[in-house]
C-alpha cells in the first residue's frame, strides 16, 4: 500500500501555505501567507484553482477546518453546516461561509491563535495559543470555559474521541485535560524535544505524535508508548489520522511523506521538493490527501496497491477504479474496473466486497464477471466484517447487515443505542450472531441473535468487570459452539460460552494479550500473548471445571521472532499469518498436524478422528477428543481419550455413567462430566427427579442450593442435613451458615411436638 503523489502546478498560491481542508471528496480548500483561500476542483487526480476571496493583509492563517457535517443529514441541513474555522496570527479566530465572507471574526488570545478544532459533533470548537490557554467556545462563537491555562504556548491540541478532555502539548509533554474541574491533567514526557503535532484518532482511540526530535510516536489513551519511530532526517512538522478506519496515518516533514500502518510501521515513504509540510488532511471517505507545503504548492494523493489474500487468490488495488485478481498457482488473472473510486474492500468466505462512495459491488471468485451491486446509504465506511452467509457494514454509528446477493437483512439496533461513534475492534460478526460494543459504557458488550427470515434482536447483553478493548465470535459450529473471546483493558484473555440461557462459564485463559483471531475453517482461538504465539485447539472446554484441561488443548511458540507489536491477520489451513512489527508476513504453521483431526470431527468421522489419535498418540490431540466426545456424549469415545492421558478417574465415572438405569439420569452425568452443573440439574429437573438433582448439589458441596430446592419441593430436608454434619465433622468445623442453623431448630421442634 502506497500513496499515488500529484503535486499541483496550478498557480494557486504564491507564498507559504500552511493549511488545507476538504469541503467534499472533490473539493478542496487551502489557505497561506499570499492571504488568499483557494477552492482546488479534483478531476481526475487534476486540480483546478478558483480563488475564493483574498483576505487582508494582516489576515495571515494557522490552521483551518471545515464544520463536521452530520453523517446522514438532508441536502439543505449540510449547506447550512458550511463554516469555515481558520485562526489567525493575530489572536483570532473567524468562522467563514463557503463563499469566503467573513461571518464573525473574535479576539481569543494574546499573542497567535495556533489551533483551532471543532468537536466530533459540531457543538463547540477548541482554539489554543501562544498565551498558553486553550478555550471553548459554542458553534456561535460564545465563551464558554477558559479549559486550560498553561506557563509555554500550545502548538497542538485535538478533543478526546468522546470529547470529555483535550490532549494538548507542553514543550516535550503531552497533557490530558478533563472538562471536570476538579480532576488535574495527566501529563507524560513523550518527546526528547518540542512537540509540534498530534493527532487524536476517534476510530482506535490512538494518539499519534511528532515534533523536533525527529521522531514520530504511538500512544494509548493512557499514555503508554506502543510505538516509535527511528530518527529522522528533519522534524516531524505535521501528522493525521485517517480517520473513518483508523488503520493508517500520514507524516509529514522536509521533502518526505509517510504512510503508515496503526501499528507505526511505515507502508511507503514519498520523497517530493516542495519544504517542508504544514498540514495534511484526509478525504472524508479516507482514501484521498491533501498537503500544505512550504513552497505554495498544494499536493493531493490517494492510496493505491492495497492487497488482500484469500486461499489462493490475491487482490491488488493498482488504481483507483481498477482491482487485479490473481489466482497464484496458475497465474490466471482478472481485471475488474469500478466505476467509481474504491473506498473499502475486504476479502473473505470466497467473496470481495468492494464499497465505493455511493455503492456496494460484491463479487464470487466462482464468478468475476457479474457482481451483485446495491446503493448504499451513507459513505462514511469505518469497518466491513464478512461471514459465511452475510457481511456487516459499520458505519459512523450505525450497521448494517447484507446477504452476498446484495438484500438488506436488517440494521440492528440494540438498548441504548445512541450517535455516538461504534469501535470496530469492539464489532464480531459470525452466521448466527453479533456482538458490538458499547461505546458509552465499554464493559458492555450486546449480543444480538441473527436468525433465518427473522428480525434481528438482542439477547442477554453481557457485562464484563473491566473495559473490553477487543472481541471475537468464533465462525464454525451451530449457535449452541458459539464463544466469545476477549481482551479487557487489563490485557487478560477470558473465553465465554454463549447459552440459550444465558452465559454459560466464563474463564480467564491467559493474560497479557494483544491480540485475538478465530480460525475460519475451524473452532480453534489463537493470541498473541506477551512472549508466545498460543492456539487454543479445543476452546469448546472453557465450562470445564477442571481448568488443566483447557491448558493442556493450548499449543506455545515464542514470540521472539515476531518482533514488537505483531499482529495476527489471519488463521486458515493451519497456518497462522502474523504481521510483525516492521510490516513483514510471517507464516507459521506449527499447528497444521490437527487440522485433519478438525476436519473430521466437523464432518461428524468420529471414527476417522480416534483412528488419527491412536496413530499419532499425541496428549494434546487426545485431550481433544476427550472434550469432544464427552460433548457429544460419546460414552465410548470419551472413556478412552480420557484413559489415554490417564485420567482415570474421568475412566470410572463414564462407568458408573454407562450402569445408570435411565437415558435421563445419564444425560445429566454426562453434563456434570462436562463440568455443567446448571445443565445437568436443569435435566433432573425438568424430568421431575428432585431427589437426584439435590443429590447432585450435596455430591459437590453445593449446600445453598442443595437447601434451596430440597426446601422448594419439601424434600430430602434431613439428608440434606445429615450430609452437612458429616462434612462439618469430616473439617473439623462448626456451623456458622444461618440457613442451616435455622433447619436444625425447625426439625428438632417438630420431632419434639411428634414425641409429645
Amino acid at each position: 500500500m502506497k500513496f499515488k503523489i500529484s503535486v499541483q502546478e496550478d498557480n494557486g498560491h504564491k507564498k507559504l501555505l500552511t493549511c488545507v481542508a476538504w469541503s467534499s471528496t472533490e473539493e478542496i480548500f487551502s489557505c497561506g501567507e499570499d492571504h488568499l483561500l483557494v477552492c482546488w476542483h479534483l478531476e481526475g487526480g487534476i486540480a483546478h484553482s478558483t480563488v475564493v476571496t483574498k483576505f487582508p493583509s494582516d489576515f495571515y492563517p494557522t490552521d483551518m477546518q471545515w464544520h463536521p457535517r452530520p453523517k446522514i443529514a438532508s441536502t439543505a441541513k449540510a449547506s447550512s453546516l458550511d463554516v469555515l474555522l481558520i485562526t489567525t496570527a493575530d489572536g483570532k479566530y473567524h468562522l467563514i461561509n463557503k463563499n469566503g465572507r467573513i461571518e464573525k471574526s473574535i479576539d481569543a488570545h494574546k499573542g497567535a491563535t495556533i489551533v483551532g478544532r471543532w468537536s466530533t459533533d459540531g457543538s463547540a470548537l477548541l482554539t489554543a495559543g501562544e498565551d498558553g490557554l486553550i478555550k471553548i467556545w459554542s458553534r456561535n462563537g460564545m465563551l464558554r470555559s477558559t479549559l486550560v491555562k498553561a506557563s509555554l504556548p500550545i502548538l497542538t491540541s485535538n478533543w478526546s474521541p468522546d470529547c470529555s478532555m483535550v490532549l494538548y502539548s507542553q514543550g516535550g509533554n503531552l497533557l490530558l485535560q478533563s472538562f471536570n474541574s476538579n480532576l488535574k491533567p495527566y501529563k507524560w514526557h513523550a518527546h526528547d524535544n518540542l512537540i509540534l503535532t498530534a493527532c487524536w484518532n476517534p476510530t482506535n482511540g490512538l494518539i499519534v505524535s511528532g515534533g523536533e526530535d525527529c521522531r514520530y510516536k504511538i500512544w494509548d489513551a493512557t499514555g503508554h508508548q506502543l510505538y516509535s519511530s527511528n530518527i529522522g532526517d528533519h522534524p516531524v512538522t505535521t501528522v493525521s489520522w485517517c480517520f473513518s478506519s483508523g488503520n493508517y496515518f500520514a507524516v509529514g516533514s522536509f521533502n518526505t511523506i509517510k504512510l503508515c500502518d496503526k501499528n507505526g510501521w511505515s507502508h511507503s515513504v514519498e520523497k517530493v521538493n516542495t519544504g517542508s509540510i504544514y498540514s495534511i488532511a484526509w478525504s472524508s471517505d479516507s482514501t484521498q490527501i491533501a498537503m500544505a507545503c512550504s513552497n505554495g504548492k498544494l499536493i493531493t494523493g490517494h492510496i493505491i496497491d492495497r492487497r488482500l489474500e484469500w486461499d489462493n487468490y490475491e487482490a491488488t488495488l493498482v488504481r483507483r477504479k481498477v482491482i487485479e485478481v490473481r489466482e497464484v498457482g496458475n497465474e490466471i488473472r482478472e481485471v475488474l474496473e469500478i466505476s467509481n473510486h474504491v473506498v473499502h474492500l475486504e476479502f473473505g468466505f470466497n467473496h470481495l466486497v468492494v464499497i465505493t462512495p455511493i455503492q456496494c459491488h460484491v463479487y464470487s471468485v466462482t464468478n468475476w464477471n457479474t457482481p451483485v451491486i446495491f446503493n448504499l446509504k451513507g459513505s462514511a465506511i469505518s469497518a466491513v466484517l464478512l461471514a459465511e452467509k452475510h457481511f456487516l457494514i459499520v458505519e459512523w454509528n450505525t450497521v448494517s447487515l447484507y446477504s452476498y446477493q446484495g438484500r438488506l437483512l436488517g440494521s440492528p439496533r440494540w438498548k441504548g443505542f445512541s450517535s455516538e461513534p461504534l469501535y470496530p475492534a469492539c464489532i464480531s460478526l459470525c452466521d448466527d450472531t453479533l456482538v458490538i460494543g458499547n461505546h458509552s459504557n465499554k464493559k458492555l458488550l450486546h449480543i444480538l441473535e441473527i436468525l433465518n427470515n427473522k428480525p434481528i434482536v438482542e439477547g442477554q447483553s453481557y457485562s464484563h468487570l473491566h473495559n473490553v478493548t477487543q472481541v471475537a465470535l468464533n465462525y464454525i459450529g451451530d449457535a449452541k459452539d458459539r464463544h466469545i473471546a476477549l481482551i479487557d483493558a487489563n490485557k487478560d484473555l477470558f473465553l465465554i460460552a454463549i447459552r440459550t440461557t444465558g452465559f454459560g462459564r466464563i474463564c480467564k485463559i491467559a493474560a497479557m494479550a494483544y491480540n485475538i483471531a478465530w480460525a475460519t475453517d475451524a473452532n480453534v482461538l489463537t493470541a498473541m500473548l506477551d512472549t508466545n504465539l498460543s492456539v487454543w485447539l479445543c476452546p469448546n472446554c472453557v465450562h470445564y471445571s477442571d481448568r488443566k484441561v483447557i491448558r493442556r488443548t493450548r499449543i506455545d511458540k515464542e514470540s521472539s521472532e515476531f518482533g514488537k507489536q505483531p499482529d495476527i491477520v489471519s488463521v486458515r489451513n493451519g497456518m497462522v499469518m502474523v504481521r510483525r512489527g516492521d510490516g513483514a508476513i510471517v507464516a507459521s504453521s506449527f499447528y497444521n498436524f490437527f487440522t485433519n483431526f478438525h476436519e473430521h470431527i466437523s464432518n461428524k468421522r468420529l471414527k476417522e478422528a480416534l483412528a488419527l489419535c491412536r496413530i499419532a498418540q499425541n496428549e494434546i490431540l487426545w485431550t481433544c477428543m476427550a472434550v469432544i466426545a464427552t460433548d457429544n456424549k460419546e460414552l465410548h469415545a470419551a472413556e478412552e481419550a480420557y484413559a489415554a492421558i490417564c485420567r482415570f478417574d474421568k475412566v470410572d465415572f463414564i462407568k458408573y455413567i454407562k450402569n445408570l438405569p435411565t437415558a435421563t439420569e445419564k444425560n445429566a452425568q454426562m453434563a456434570l462430566l462436562a463440568g455443567d452443573v446448571s445443565m445437568a440439574e436443569g435435566i433432573l429437573l425438568q424430568n421431575n427427579l428432585i431427589k437426584e438433582a439435590i443429590q447432585i448439589n450435596i455430591q459437590i458441596y453445593n449446600w445453598n442450593r442443595s437447601l434451596e430446592l430440597g426446601r422448594k419441593y419439601k424434600k430430602q430436608l434431613e439428608e440434606i442435613l445429615n450430609a452437612r454434619t458429616k462434612y462439618l465433622q469430616t473439617i473439623d468445623k462448626k456451623e456458622t451458615n444461618h440457613s442451616f442453623l435455622t433447619l436444625m431448630t425447625n426439625i428438632s421442634s417438630s420431632q419434639l411436638n411428634e414425641v409429645r
